[in-house]
Order: C-alpha cells, then sequence, then structure tokens
C-alpha cells in the first residue's frame, strides 16, 4: 500500500495548519517546471535511499539527445555512475503508458556510447561551454582523478549500469504490470524506481511545498537488476523467479571495487558466505552511505549490525555494544565481538566510545579475508548471538 501524508505547518505560537494538495487536474505547474527543480536541486531526489552508490549524484544536463529522442534528465557522481530521469505529470494517462518505454529505450541508446560520445553528447547538451565531462566533475570532487572517473564511467556504460528514475507528480501506475514490463527488457544492468514529488500549497501564502517519497511498492523494481549482453547478440533472457536472490547496482558496485581491491576471489568468497549465511540465518545485507561504500551484514529484524565492510576489504564494526545495551543486555554485543576477536586472532578493541567498539589487530582494522579463513565458525557466532537477541528482547 502507499503511504500519504499531509505536511503541517507549525508557528511559533504552535498554532498549525495542514497543507493544501494541489490537485492533478489543477495546472499550476507543468513536466518542464518538475524538470528544472530536479536539475537546480538535485538534493531533492532521494536517490541515496534507492542505490547509496549513486548518491551524489550532479545534474550534468537536460535534454540530452539520444537514437529515441531527449531524456529529461542526466546525472553523474564521483563514482562514474549514471542517473537518467524521466519527468511525467500523472494526470496525461498517455504518459503513464509511455514513461517506462521511454527511459528503457534512453538507457538502451546510451549504453551503446563509448566515453567519447557520452562526453561530446552531454557537453553538447550541457550548453555551458565546458571543455570536459571530467573538469566538470571536478568542480564539484577537487579530488577526483580523471583516469579513475573515465574509466568509471566507460565500465558503467558498457555494463549498462544505471540508475532509471521515473519522476511524476502523483505515482498511478500498475505495478505488477510494471515488473513485467521491466523484465521483458531485462538487457542492462540496472535499477528502476519510482519517485513521486507531490505538490502543496501554502494556505496563507503563495509558497509551494514539494515532499518527495519513493512509492512502497517500488521495491520489486529496486530489486530486479539485469545483466547487459552483446546488443548485437540474440540472447534468451532467463524468466526472473518472484523471490530470486539478486544484487542491487549497489551492491555489485561494492563487489568490483572490493575485487579490484582485495581480488575477485576474496569477493566472490565474501559473496558465497553472505549467499549461505542467509540462507540459514535470519541477516540482511545493506550497501551502506559515504564517500566509500561499505556493506553491513544486519540483523533483519532488528538493527544489529554484525559487521561494515569496507571497499577496501576492512572490516569496522558500529553499534553493537550499545545496540544491545538498548534492550537491557550490553554484553551479548560485548560477548560477540571478544569472541569474534579470538576466532580470527586479533583483539577486542574499547579504547573509543562504545559505538565504535571493535575487533582489530595490531591496533589496525583487519581484512575480511581473515574473518573468510574462519566463515564457519563466524556463522555459528552471529547465529548465536542473534538467538540471544531473541531471548532478551522476549523477556
Amino acid at each position: 500500500m502507499k503511504q500519504y501524508v499531509t505536511p503541517v505547518i507549525v508557528n511559533s505560537d504552535n498554532t498549525c495548519y495542514a497543507l493544501e494538495r494541489i490537485s492533478r487536474h489543477d495546472k499550476v505547474y507543468n513536466e518542464a517546471w518538475i524538470q528544472q527543480i530536479c536539475y537546480d536541486k538535485p538534493a531533492i531526489l532521494p536517490i541515496a535511499e534507492i542505490e547509496p552508490a549513486c548518491e551524489g549524484a550532479i545534474p550534468i544536463c537536460m535534454e540530452l539527445s539520444t537514437d529515441s529522442g531527449p531524456c529529461d534528465l542526466l546525472y553523474i557522481n564521483q563514482r562514474g555512475l549514471i542517473t537518467i530521469a524521466e519527468c511525467k505529470l500523472w494526470r496525461n494517462p498517455e504518459a503513464r503508458r509511455k514513461a517506462v518505454g521511454q527511459i528503457l529505450d534512453y538507457a538502451k541508446d546510451i549504453a551503446r556510447w563509448d566515453y567519447d560520445k557520452f562526453q561530446s553528447e552531454c557537453l553538447r547538451a550541457r550548453k555551458t561551454g565546458d571543455v570536459s565531462l571530467y573538469a566538470t566533475m571536478k568542480g564539484y570532487y577537487p579530488d577526483l582523478e580523471e583516469s579513475e572517473f573515465i574509466d568509471s564511467v566507460q565500465r558503467n556504460l558498457k555494463k549498462g549500469r544505471f540508475l532509471l528514475l521515473i519522476i511524476g507528480d502523483g505515482i498511478r501506475e500498475n505495478m505488477e504490470d510494471l515488473v513485467k514490463y521491466v523484465q521483458s527488457n531485462g538487457n542492462l544492468n540496472f535499477t528502476l524506481s519510482l519517485i513521486e514529488l507531490p505538490v502543496y500549497r501554502n494556505i496563507h501564502s503563495d509558497q509551494l511545498v514539494i515532499t518527495p517519497r519513493v512509492p512502497v511498492k517500488t521495491k520489486e523494481i529496486e530489486r530486479t537488476v539485469f545483466r547487459i549482453v552483446d546488443s548485437t547478440a540474440d540472447v534468451e533472457l532467463p524468466t526472473v523467479e518472484p523471490h530470486a536472490k539478486s544484487k542491487t547496482l549497489s551492491e555489485k558496485d561494492f563487489y568490483e571495487r572490493l575485487a579490484r581491491s582485495c581480488g575477485s576471489d576474496i569477493s566472490e568468497g565474501l559473496k558465497t558466505f553472505l549467499d549461505e549465511l542467509s540462507e540459514s540465518v535470519p541477516v540482511i545485507t545493506k550497501v551502506g552511505r559515504g564517500n566509500r561504500l561499505s556493506l553491513n551484514i544486519k540483523s533483519a529484524n532488528g538493527p544489529y549490525n554484525f559487521a561494515s565492510i569496507q571497499e577496501d576489504g576492512q572490516v569496522w564494526f558500529y553499534g553493537i555494544v550499545e545496540k544491545t545495551d538498548q534492550i537491557g543486555n550490553r554484553e551479548i554485543g560485548v560477548d560477540y565481538l571478544k569472541q569474534l576477536a579470538i576466532i580470527v586472532a586479533g583483539e577486542f578493541d574499547s579504547s573509543y566510545k562504545p559505538w565504535f567498539w571493535c575487533v582489530r589487530k595490531n591496533g589496525k582494522y583487519m581484512q575480511i579475508s581473515e574473518y573468510l579463513a574462519e566463515k564457519s565458525a563466524w556463522k555459528d557466532l552471529i547465529e548465536n548471538t542473534l538467538a540471544k537477541i531473541e531471548m532478551c528482547e522476549e523477556g
């Protein structure tokens, strides 16, 4: 089900009043208005909530020319990950029918480009006289390395690794039909999400207020990812099972970064371990936000974090002691870290605030390879710790 909440203005004297939702049938704004706001203020788009790897997206251009027509918006972040967005007013039934097909066509067209073609088209649409795409990005990220950025963009183009956003003032799409349509076009390695930008009016002024949200039912689409194949090849794609495991765009990017830092054997080994762990223990993996990607091992029904694997292979820890303290038994978190330190031949480190208590060796974080060498004992420890937490929560 969708979640609708009406924003409320609270004055300094504690009087309050609700904002008025502007009807989709009112002609207060148009698609160009939404498009310009999304370009000028990219923070309005909850990109990090959809794909953490795409966080920090910089607006590059509007009306990017492709073989299928101009796409509304294009963003890039410092990791070279590309976000393509299409803005639609949902009072227009024709727009609802065409939006998904349009953005998929744009993505397919762009995935055929190499870096030079991509750069030239972006700069042409940008119309600011920038000498290069890298120069544009360096203005936002001064420490950005040119060769690394170009390689990342080229790699993402080749793999069709995009975040695709359909942005509307009100989402009225049949999600089951949408999933089927996306799956039938599964030759790109993308994440597709809907973003709703409902517009409200302050009844005591001329101000308009936008409250962005990602509709709850887009989860199936966010988790549906696709592998790119040779655009000239005739490949029959496998059927996607309703509960089939798949990696998000952010997870795929994390594993690639880990492979470059630690080797593909370690990256694949971690992937296998976490898949096996999740089959027998109620845990999930979640990509962490920030300048560097991390993959967190978390309890499926609570906030307990058993490890935070960084993209360079270091294993950090956040909050398990404080979280178990909140349920009345700090020792559960402490024991987890102490026993894990014994398993991997490290030391329990409580030298800083409890939130950062962790496992180290010689004062340094240990590598994930050292944990994977003891994966059976680590799995048992996580399972036993979760059992203790469940007993404590049940009282």
